[in-house]
């Protein structure tokens, strides 16, 4: 990554913004009056060298810099895209002020904003700057952002004709860079992935669950199986089929725990399944026999993200266990979190770094299958399953991954985000900001 030269900003609720640079810059290189290009629309702002007088309600956040074409160039200026109602912003704010503050360590200028507060005609939005000092968000008339990172919290909110037209605008701008611009679709990511030579292996069977005969065939051929929503949410109306004891058993969750019922055919579970499944897509898939840690089976569950070279890297590696009343590995299902090291020691004991290695491996050879087919791809999280005999299985993908509870990879996650964003910044050409 290119050297970064960086000052501080003071935003003021009344608007204005004022720059802290080293005094022998100020001196030699910036003309008077100071102004700065903000944004990848080049916005031009005056700005007020020094430090302004104590005022509540300002905003003080490190930033990066460089000059061109006689003004300051400032950024990147990244915007969190989420989704409002009349009072505010939606969305995990916890989440949001965690990258507001990495921007200001790493010199970018973060807020959130929807698709309500855009003014497309002259290029600004109605953003949040969030105050550290007195722990709130001050909305604040801003530049459009160099990078737009999709944080709209539900599939229901993204579908909004006013959302889908905002991030088709965005998409088609050649100075923004928008990434992961939508949820995955269960049954479209199997189907891309299909046709990948290299992570065909690791595909359990899955296919769409639409009439009976196919589903009597392909609980019949393989006697385990999970249904899963096509848009499904941490493991929202997941249900499990198996053949045991001379009948079929389907495990649901109701009010975090699993509900068993027995049936004497398929034809009966179908009739119960519809019942359930209504009018929602789901897929059929294929279960797989996972290696368990203290008597319960256990998902690798997997962040990859860019990073500030551009390129796909593994920002970390967690195991979650499944509950003792439950049918998936989700926590707020009553899952628990483990270390990867102690769970690989403990069950592949001959060689765990070896397992590492491949988990590292086929996770990256799954998001660059992706990203070969879904463009503007930042980061996703990844559900594995790890067999006894050491065969990994994908089992998911998620494009807008929850925070992960381990500090380590919390933090480094957020440093990748933030790195990520300067390097497209950097790749704009000269449109955009090009601190370095």
């Amino acid at each position: 990554m290119l050297k970064q030269r960086s000052g501080w900003l003071t935003i003021l609720p009344s608007g204005k913004w004022f720059i802290q640079l080293p005094r022998q810059t100020l001196a030699k290189r910036i003309p008077k009056p100071l102004v700065a290009s903000l944004g990848p629309f080049s916005h031009q702002k005056r700005l007020h060298a020094g430090l302004p007088s104590q005022q509540p309600g300002r905003i003080r956040t490190r930033i990066n810099w460089k000059m061109a074409n006689n003004s300051l160039r400032l950024g990147p200026l990244i915007g969190i895209l989420t989704v409002g109602d009349r009072a505010a912003f939606l969305g995990n704010r916890e989440n949001f002020k965690d990258i507001s503050q990495s921007g200001t360590k790493w010199g970018a200028l973060v807020y959130v904003f929807t698709p309500q507060g855009i003014n497309w005609e002259k290029k600004k939005v109605r953003g949040y700057l969030y105050n550290t000092r007195q722990n709130l968000w001050q909305e604040a008339i801003l530049p459009f952002p160099h990078v737009v990172y999709n944080r709209i919290p539900t599939r229901k909110a993204e579908q909004r004709p006013e959302v889908r037209k905002a991030l088709a605008k965005m998409a088609e701008m050649p100075n923004v860079t928008l990434f992961n611009s939508c949820f995955f679709d269960k049954q479209e990511l199997f189907a891309m992935l299909e046709n990948s030579t290299t992570v065909k292996e690791f595909l359990p069977d899955t296919q769409k669950l639409d009439t009976l005969p196919r589903f009597r065939s392909f609980c019949t051929e393989h006697q385990f199986v999970y249904l899963k929503p096509v848009r499904g949410k941490a493991g929202e109306g997941i249900m499990r089929i198996e053949y045991k004891n001379d009948a079929w058993r389907l495990q649901r969750l109701k009010e975090q725990k699993a509900v068993t019922r027995r049936f004497a055919n398929l034809d009966q579970v179908w009739k119960h399944v519809k019942s359930h499944v209504r009018q929602q897509k789901y897929i059929m898939q294929q279960g797989i026999k996972r290696a368990h840690y203290r008597g319960k089976p256990f998902d690798v569950r997997v962040l990859i993200q860019k990073n500030g070279d551009g390129e796909w890297g593994v920002t970390g590696v967690g195991i979650r266990r499944a509950g003792s009343q439950s049918i998936t590995t989700h926590v707020p299902r009553g899952g628990s979190i483990h270390s990867l090291s102690a769970v690989l020691h403990a069950v592949f004991k001959s060689d765990p770094e070896k397992m590492e290695s491949m988990i590292h491996q086929t996770a990256l050879s799954i998001a660059q299958a992706l990203n070969h087919e879904i463009e503007n791809l930042a980061e996703m999280s990844m559900d594995l399953g790890l067999t006894d005999d050491g065969k990994l299985w994908f089992f998911e993908a998620n494009a807008k991954p929850e925070k992960f509870d381990e500090p380590s990879i919390r933090r480094l996650s957020l440093s990748n985000l933030i790195h990520y964003a300067q390097y497209v910044s950097r790749l704009q050409n000269g449109r955009g900001v090009q601190a370095g």
